[in-house]
């Protein structure tokens, strides 16, 4: 089946971009989309606005999720059978456009803390849209690579910085459960996306299901990315949670004394400046643990379905384990808030490492379909959790005003372990023929990074620090 002809694609980016072109600007302040308190200061919204950049962050992950690697891995065999690449070849277009991502996001944090992120957001999925549109045409390595660069790079240094920010900037007691209903969405695209994708390319072919992926992300994310997105409560004179100033003062005035609640009913709504948080020893060992957990879990959704195909599956049933974790994902991910906001994080997220590392060793027994759909849904309930303890760790820890900032320092660090697992994993099959080396060090990474979570205590805030009750 031919491909629609250039001029249509074409079209269809220009159509994009003059539909979406007024709401890309940049705003002169911080504060362009406030909402005058002076218009009805006692007046409680019956909704809380931060349940909308919820539902809108969703809406982004569920396309945001077309450019991660369970979803990418779908294409790596049809290309590279196709075009003749090795697939550390076909690796390394992430890996050079995680690499770029890591010096973006840097840059990208600072402008998340000042400014609302709508432009920032329309306009990456604007591109990342337009690249897989434009994947459908490749014939070439250079093409394949430019085109993969720029997704990557949007996709890694723009988009994830913002959907791990945006949310915990609009919650404090309610945190854990607003960013795993966000991570949903991306939970959904990896259940969905996947099945799309590989019946397009069953029925048509992979250059179909890369352009059909791109109209997908231009109508699903790019407007109400534009349209809804706000920076933080206090821009429409609300408070986290949806409080209101002058209940958060009688609450101050009123409440009784917060060391007589139970320890985890209590989050403290501190902020640190970046300058006092790299001179913090949590700050480096949090980063570190992310970091590894960044090396395992691209590097296995990348190859979890060549691998499973080598062993002698089907595809059908290799995409069927993907998306079937995926889908435990979802529950996975409910889990993970409610643990969040109830139990002592360090615990559960080093808990949550250790049981991954042993996903590893299942792995390899997998011989059959109903072992490997048995694996997809240990590792999905496991793994469902990683991104939502790192989003809520770095806001309980470090607090909601410099987050971007603080994230713009992580995610660098992150993105480069992202760009190294991937390709280590390919460099070790193209040598070996096997996988085995690659998933035993994934299993002794997760070990390494549950003990440095577990090291890692969160500061003492100051005595001033205004503590937030958690809701049961």
């Amino acid at each position: 089946m031919e491909m629609p002809a250039p001029h249509v694609w074409r079209g269809v980016l220009i159509l994009g971009i003059v539909a979406n072109a007024p709401c890309l600007y940049f705003p002169h302040s911080p504060a362009e989309d406030t909402l005058s308190q002076e218009s009805n200061p006692r007046r409680k919204p019956r909704v809380f606005y931060g349940w909308v950049i919820v539902g809108v962050v969703a809406m982004g992950s569920f396309t945001h999720s077309a450019e991660t690697f369970p979803i990418l891995s779908v294409f790596l065999k049809p290309m590279t059978e196709e075009f003749g690449w090795s697939r550390s070849a076909f690796t390394g277009a992430m890996t050079l456009g995680t690499l770029l991502a890591a010096v973006i996001a840097v840059f990208i944090g600072p402008v998340l803390d000042r400014f609302n992120p709508r432009w920032l957001m329309a306009g990456a999925f604007l591109v990342m849209g337009g690249s897989f549109i434009l994947m459908s045409q490749v014939t070439e390595l250079w093409q394949f690579y430019l085109v993969q660069i720029a997704s990557r790079a949007v996709h890694m240094g723009i988009i994830s910085v913002a959907i791990a920010v945006i949310i915990p900037k609009w919650f404090v007691a309610k945190r854990g459960k607003a960013v795993s209903i966000g991570a949903m969405g991306n939970r959904a695209g990896g259940v969905a996306i996947p099945l799309f994708t590989q019946a397009v390319v069953n029925v048509a072919s992979w250059r179909w299901a890369t352009f059909g992926v791109g109209i997908l992300i231009l109508v699903v994310s790019v407007l109400p990315s534009a349209l809804f997105l706000k920076r933080k409560p206090e821009d429409i004179g609300q408070l986290p949670d949806g409080v209101l100033p002058e209940e958060m003062e009688r609450a101050k005035q009123q409440s009784p004394d917060e060391s007589s609640k139970p320890k985890r009913q209590q989050r403290q709504d501190v902020s640190y400046t970046v300058r006092q948080v790299v001179r913090m020893r949590s700050f480096y060992l949090l980063t570190t643990a992310f970091a590894l957990m960044f090396i395992i879990n691209p590097a296995t959704s990348l190859h979890t379905i060549p691998f499973l195909t080598d062993q002698g599956l089907s595809t059908k049933v290799a995409v069927a384990t993907v998306s079937t974790w995926a889908a435990t994902g979802l529950i996975g991910t409910l889990l993970a808030g409610y643990m969040a906001d109830h139990f002592n994080l360090r615990v559960v997220a080093g808990t949550q490492y250790v049981l991954l590392g042993v996903s590893f060793i299942f792995l390899q027994m997998v011989d059959s379909a109903p072992l490997a759909i048995a694996w997809g849904l240990y590792y999905g309930l496991i793994q469902g959790g990683t991104f939502i303890f790192q989003q809520v760790m770095l806001a309980d820890y470090y607090g909601r005003e410099s987050l971007g900032a603080i994230r713009g320092l992580v995610w660098p660090v992150q993105s480069v372990a992202n760009a190294i697992g991937p390709i280590a994993a390919a460099f070790v099959y193209d040598q070996r023929q096997s996988y085995t080396l690659a998933f035993n060090t994934f299993l002794v990474l997760a070990l390494i990074a549950a003990t440095l979570t577990y090291m890692a205590k969160p500061p003492k805030a100051p005595v001033s620090t205004t503590t937030v009750a958690e809701k049961p």
